[in-house]
């Protein structure tokens, strides 16, 4: 992209950073990974561990303003908003709504299931090098109801994920008892996501593809990005809070939940909300589940883990800088109860971490209105595992100037500034 002897500073060491920067290594640059250095900060480490493939449905959508009244007044419920947070949340929360309209939805629908048709495919040669295999474990995945009428009233959800070519199979009574002995009673339906696969230690992961990154020559600096250094139209380099500069050829912003601050710097104003999430490690849960399993009532996955099981999910409103409230956590482990009798949560520990979402359930994958050597890849609200791979690909393609195979409008920053910006990006 410049004549710059210097590296390609990559902002940002979770799944979508380091995709990127795996992938800038494959196009032959020189990789700098720029981060504040602590793993189990950041949504990479605390996810639910999900690649989900056949997740195609938008968080918005015709049915989210009826039911926001009683996801708040439930404590056990998937949402929690901190009432002195709201007047800043609201213009966010304004274009989430937007979103829902259903011709909205459909749009947005086709361009995550162009995202998740990549996850396997991208995925696949990192892993492989990483020497990681045995991390993943194959599905199916359950996503439980109370009964087959609850699922019915999904509608239009399942009409998304069904002309996506999602693979799914219908469970219940016996065959569903079969499947998963351990559930209760009240959980009467499922539908076994037949592709989805599941990550054992996303931190394992994680850690694989940073010993890979600096096998292949790659250098980390510890350091939290604060600003730029601009030459003309370009960026030459990255400052940080510790006044160090790190010289830079091109950069890549994968900051997560903190980008639209560095964005912000750049002159481009990104609506990135942190949706505060939560989860409980149990490591000797007494019943350990067949397979991953997520509640859609209740906004919440467990998934059975290398170091135990974990409980994850719901979503909290409240900024980069309010305490956690535990209380969160604990209702993780009573719904987890309610569906598995008989649970043990003794020695468990809680986490509270940043998805960084914006309101239309897509990333920015775009150029930098105010300098085109600045790649943006962030938002990936609950898929960022899901998408690392992909959205690192596509970043390292625009560094490169090399087509990308994925049509990249509907990532681009002008959907909310209607400002300039420009992808890189050839016929599908």
């Amino acid at each position: 992209m410049t004549a710059s002897s210097a590296p390609v500073v990559v902002i940002g060491s979770g799944f979508v950073g380091l995709g990127s920067a795996l992938h800038l290594q494959r196009d032959g640059h020189d990789v700098v990974l720029l981060d504040p250095g602590d793993p189990t900060r950041a949504a990479s480490y605390g996810n639910a561990g999900h690649l989900a493939v056949g997740e195609v449905v938008p968080l918005s959508g015709p049915h989210v303003l009826r039911s926001l009244p009683r996801w708040l007044a439930d404590p056990l419920g998937p949402l929690a908003l901190r009432l002195r947070y709201l007047p800043r949340l609201t213009p966010w929360l304004l274009r989430f709504l937007r979103a829902g309209r259903m011709s909205e939805v459909e749009r947005i629908s086709a361009a995550m299931a162009a995202l998740c048709d990549r996850i396997a495919l991208d995925y696949q040669p990192l892993i492989e090098e990483a020497g990681i295999q045995d991390v993943l474990r194959p599905g199916p995945h359950l996503r439980l109801y109370a009964s087959r009428a609850a699922w019915e009233a999904e509608g239009w959800r399942w009409s998304l994920r069904v002309k996506s070519g999602f693979r799914h199979e219908l469970l219940e009574g016996e065959a569903l008892r079969a499947k998963e002995p351990a559930l209760a009673p009240s959980i009467g339906f499922a539908v076994a996501s037949l592709d989805r696969l599941t990550v054992g230690d996303p931190l394992r992961l994680l850690t694989a593809f940073r010993t890979l990154f600096r096998a292949r020559g790659g250098r980390e600096v510890t350091g939290t990005a604060t600003g730029f250094v601009h030459r003309g139209a370009l960026v030459s380099g990255v400052t940080c809070a510790d006044g160090h500069v790190e010289p830079a050829s091109a950069v890549v912003v994968a900051a997560g939940a903190w980008s639209h601050r560095l964005a912000r710097a750049l002159g481009d104003r990104v609506p990135l909300e942190t949706e505060r999430g939560y989860h409980v490690m149990l490591p000797e849960p007494g019943i350990m589940p067949r397979h991953s399993m997520s509640h859609v009532e209740r906004g919440f996955a467990l998934s059975p883990m290398e170091q135990g099981l974990r409980l994850a999910g719901t979503v909290e409103f409240a900024g980069l800088t309010a305490p956690p409230n535990w209380d969160r956590a604990r209702n993780l482990m009573t719904i987890a109860q309610s569906l598995i009798p008989g649970l043990k949560t003794e020695g468990h520990r809680f986490w509270m971490g940043h998805r960084p979402s914006l309101p239309d359930s897509l990333p920015v994958i775009d150029r930098a209105s105010s300098a085109r050597n600045v790649i943006y890849a962030f938002g990936h609200g609950h898929m960022g595992l899901s998408w690392g791979a992909t959205t690192g690909r596509l970043a390292a393609g625009l560094v490169s100037g090399r087509p990308t195979n994925l049509d990249l409008s509907p990532f681009r920053l002008s959907r909310f500034s209607g400002g300039r910006s420009e992808t890189a990006s050839a016929s599908p």
